[in-house]
């Protein structure tokens, strides 16, 4: 495995897309990984394996722009599993933009450019349903995929009850049937991340669909059995186990259903 101590994997500099980010952000950042590791992405595309990991991440000031700051950490990196070649790394925010008064089922975070499409983001937002926000992802290209969150944490029992298929999942389908279709005129996917609580360790789920598919891979039917594969998993291991923080389901077309390939 390489290691590249130092790297700056963003900072406050102005960026390719002509926007800065906060040292406040950078700060908030750096603080969810305190005594962590940041597992890598490749192109910020979570359906690729993870190549390695950034960790020991501060904000210090910047040395060749006097009065910015940068993020550094040192990454560690296995080259053989890349499978798309890199020039550097970068890290991505959430940002809230349009939030309602009262509590939401869902966060839908737009990649550039839409996330500064006003009216975009009106005909996604929806008052005690849907708050809409940006997700930043710092490179030159990045790809069109929104990141969906549900607001209801989903607490994994030692005994599969139906609960998600008739609470959770049915307002899951109610957005990727509905709401989601504005998207798709701008030729954007979806990831779906589900949080779920076990033995009171929270672990973020999440579900990456088969690209123009998104309306079957998150129907009733798929969500439920994906997350009854998930209360499988996380109750066969052992007291001792250590449990992943992220778990990465993806819709196998063959299989018809979402697959685990990836824990962080």
């Amino acid at each position: 495995m390489k290691t590249i101590a130092n790297q700056i994997p963003s900072g406050t500099r102005l960026d390719l897309h002509g926007e800065r980010n906060t040292k406040e952000a950078l700060d908030l950042y750096a603080a969810q990984y305190v005594g962590k590791r940041m597992p890598l992405n490749q192109q910020h595309d979570m359906s690729l394996k993870s190549p390695g990991y950034i960790e020991n991440m501060r904000v210090v000031p910047d040395e060749e722009s006097p009065g910015d700051w940068a993020l550094i950490g040192d990454v560690y990196c296995e080259e053989e599993s890349l499978e798309i070649p890199v020039g550097g790394f970068s890290i991505s925010f959430l940002e809230v933009l349009r939030r309602g008064q009262s509590q939401d089922i869902f966060q839908v975070y737009l990649p550039y450019p839409y996330y500064n499409d006003s009216e975009l983001i009106d005909e996604v937002f929806e008052e005690g349903f849907i708050t809409v926000g940006k997700w930043a992802k710092k490179a030159a290209d990045p790809a069109l995929t929104a990141l969906v969150g549900g607001s209801i944490v989903f607490f994994i029992k030692p005994v599969w009850e139906d609960l998600y298929k008739t609470q959770i999942a049915p307002h899951i389908y109610k957005f990727f049937a509905g709401k989601f279709k504005k998207l798709q005129e701008k030729n954007i996917t979806a990831n779906f991340i589900q949080y779920v609580c076990y033995n009171n360790y929270e672990i973020q789920v999440l579900l990456i669909p088969s690209p123009g598919k998104e309306e079957h891979c998150f129907s009733v039917e798929q969500t439920n059995a994906a997350m009854e594969f998930v209360q499988s998993y996380l109750t066969s291991q052992g007291p001792a186990a250590v449990l992943a923080s992220k778990m990465y389901l993806k819709f196998d077309d063959e299989a018809n259903c979402f697959v685990h390939f990836r824990t962080d």
